[in-house]
């Protein structure tokens, strides 16, 4: 029996499409990789955005809580009867408005006035106020409130008294008696400065022409005006008068010497000072005048 093997083949492989999947799959990468990029770059500008508008408005902000802080200290500095509210208006050259409230006021037992003056301050176009300031006021405060202390001089040079910063008074000597604590420091007047210069009290010494010791009077006490010494000389001589230095100087017309029938001359000799300084009645440096005003209450 002949046997016949049969030689099996092995049917052919049919070749898959990977080219059309390959390029489905890089565009789809490319198009989500897009929206990645565009998503990140929407992120980033909203960042940047949010970034920029914090920074504007803590700007703005810090202006509001500054134009406060200078509007309470004017407040502060105005005397408690004269203080009144303000509305809404605006703040000239700024993008601001500012109010001023007062609260109601109540009275202590002590007959002590006090009220609360709230200081807003609004972005112009806003509702609400960026900043609110109060700041608590009373009848009788304490002179550290406006950092000047009763008793203190200062120089003046309107003939408006000051409205800020309590009471002032002219230095011309007037009574204390409805101010007692300047009166606890001053006695019973204050001091009259009318006409005078201050000077520092003690003294020191000077070598710019010659040492000199320069004094002051006791404290309050007025010390007069001196002028330092004037000097000069002449000769004393019967036929000639010449060699005048100084403050003195010779008169023009000799005059013959009583008794005398030699021709012998006498001249008349002259001081005077203002050959070489300016004179007045008073000793004086070159000046302006103010007021010396001293703080009352």
């Amino acid at each position: 029996m002949t046997v016949h093997w049969k030689k099996q083949t092995t049917p052919p492989t049919v070749a898959k499409p990977l080219n059309r999947y390959r390029g489905s799959s890089l565009i789809t990468v490319v198009v989500v990789a897009s929206l990645l990029v565009s998503l990140l770059g929407l992120v980033f500008t909203q960042m940047m955005q949010t970034m920029f508008s914090g920074l504007n408005s803590g700007n703005i902000a810090i202006q509001a809580q500054q134009y406060a802080a200078s509007k309470a200290e004017l407040i502060k500095l105005t005397k408690y009867d004269d203080l009144t509210a303000q509305p809404l208006k605006d703040v000239p050259d700024t993008q601001f408005q500012d109010e001023v409230e007062l609260s109601t006021e109540t009275i202590t037992d002590d007959d002590v006035k006090q009220r609360t003056v709230t200081v807003s301050v609004y972005k112009k176009g806003d509702s609400l106020a960026r900043v609110k300031l109060k700041i608590p006021r009373s009848s009788i405060e304490k002179e550290e409130s406006s950092g000047v202390p009763i008793g203190t001089i200062i120089a003046w040079a309107s003939t408006t008294m000051p409205k800020d910063g309590g009471t002032w008074l002219i230095c011309n000597g007037q009574s204390t008696a409805a101010y007692p604590e300047l009166r606890a420091i001053v006695g019973n007047n204050v001091p009259d400065y009318q006409g005078v210069f201050l000077r520092g009290y003690g003294s020191q010494i000077s070598t710019h022409y010659g040492t000199v010791t320069h004094s002051s009077e006791a404290l309050g006490v007025l010390q007069g005006d001196a002028v330092r010494n004037v000097s000069g000389s002449f000769p004393m001589g019967v036929d000639s008068w010449s060699g005048y230095d100084g403050v003195f100087y010779q008169g023009s017309h000799p005059n013959h010497l009583v008794g005398d029938d030699d021709g012998n001359k006498s001249y008349s000799t002259y001081l005077d000072l203002s050959r070489g300084t300016p004179t007045a009645s008073e000793i004086r440096p070159i000046n302006k005048a103010v007021y010396w005003l001293i703080k009352a209450a």
